[in-house]
């Protein structure tokens, strides 16, 4: 029996409609599965909804494998954005971004230089520019930027128009869209998964499942299959800055952990800082003062026009390696969850879930994911 016959007469049901779940199921519907996706709000209401946007290889203190993994992602969304933009008609404010990784001292420069050569090992186009350079590109920038990488395969979209469009997609691949549809427990015979109970007491029958729920993974495997994992939840606080009548910046930067990229809309998404009260995090003052404290320190006189600080919870999983693959000890059961970067990663582990599922064939990622290492209690 191949791996698709096993899902012939039954439907694989992908619980979270982020970019990583919503991504899987329309891999998996295109490849000729039944699914149906559930999620507890609708499509990119999460993390997803208030990310960036951006499909960055090198989004944080990645090492040479996960950047890797990020140009694969990258080149993964170039391959289907052009038939999500054909199938939904929606414009989701897609532009190329060159992103400036900035330093401004000597520890910066030995860092910003190492994900120089993991980028451009990766095969991405990116190259060092001292400060004048950096300056000449964009001129608002500070003085004191003494160099950095210029980072040129770096995609950006408006991530709540981007899932409408994909969750379009989706559909007319044939998956089934269920929000306001909560997912309480799994329903299980002998290992086998066989259902998914619901808030309203139904339970939704499936022959296989895909948990790309982000930060409430490690809750889900813990309550429902008894696993302890090394994810936790953390808050990402966020700020979208009015431009008003200043011109847009003519490059993203970022520095000191934090993203300062202007979209196509106008807007000025400055992001992140981490919070460490996870599903409680709220936005707020200190964060908005801080955030703003970045901003100033790389675009020194930039006065926005309007703040809106945003706050939404995101999985933290160390090394920042995804957890994905099948859950060790059941049948039918995988997890497709990213490392803060959900946005990014989305087109490559939606890839690597689906061809796992359906044609068998494990990515080598999958030995590095924390699943490995999954205890059972």
């Amino acid at each position: 029996m191949t791996n698709l016959q096993q899902f012939v007469g039954g439907t694989v049901a992908v619980i979270g409609c982020g970019a990583v779940g919503c991504f899987t199921a329309y891999r998996l519907a295109a490849m000729g599965v039944s699914v149906t996706v559930i999620d507890q709000e609708g499509p990119g209401a999460g993390a997803t909804g208030n990310s960036a946007g951006n499909v960055q290889p090198a989004s944080g203190d990645d090492d040479a494998y996960k950047i890797a993994l990020g140009a694969e992602s990258l080149a993964l969304w170039r391959k289907h954005l052009p038939h999500i933009n054909d199938i939904s008609k929606v414009d989701y404010q897609d532009q190329d971004v060159h992103y400036l990784y900035a330093a401004i001292n000597e520890k910066e420069t030995h860092e910003v230089s190492r994900i120089l050569a993991d980028v451009t090992a990766a095969g991405l186009r990116a190259e060092w520019v001292d400060g004048d350079m950096a300056r000449k590109l964009e001129p608002r920038l500070s003085d004191a930027i003494t160099g950095g990488m210029l980072h040129h395969d770096c995609v950006q979209m408006d991530p709540k128009l981007l899932m409408a469009a994909l969750s379009k997609t989706a559909e007319a691949e044939g998956v089934t869209l269920r929000g306001q549809t909560k997912a309480m427990g799994l329903s299980l015979t002998e290992g086998r998964i066989n259902g998914i109970r619901l808030q309203d007491g139904s339970t939704l029958e499936c022959s296989s499942v895909v948990i790309a729920i982000g930060a409430w993974t490690l809750k889900a495997m813990s309550d429902w299959l008894g696993y302890d994992l090394t994810v936790e939840p953390y808050g990402l606080q966020k700020l979208h800055l009015g431009l008003g009548s200043a011109a847009p910046l003519n490059c993203a930067v970022r520095w000191n952990g934090g993203n300062i990229v202007c979209r196509k809309d106008g807007l000025v998404h400055a992001g992140s800082r981490f919070d460490p009260d996870g599903f409680d995090s709220q936005p707020s003052s200190d964060a908005e003062r801080w955030l703003l404290e970045q901003v100033a320190k790389i675009i020194p006189g930039f006065e926005p026009t309007g703040i809106e600080n945003i706050a939404a919870s995101a999985a933290s999983i160390p090394g920042r390696m995804p957890v994905v693959g099948a859950v060790p000890g059941t049948e039918g059961i995988y997890l497709a969850v990213p490392s803060t970067d959900g946005f990014l990663m989305a087109a490559v582990l939606a890839d690597m879930t689906a061809n796992l599922m359906v044609n068998g064939r494990k990515h080598q990622l999958m030995d590095r994911s924390p699943l490995t290492t999954a205890k059972h209690r």
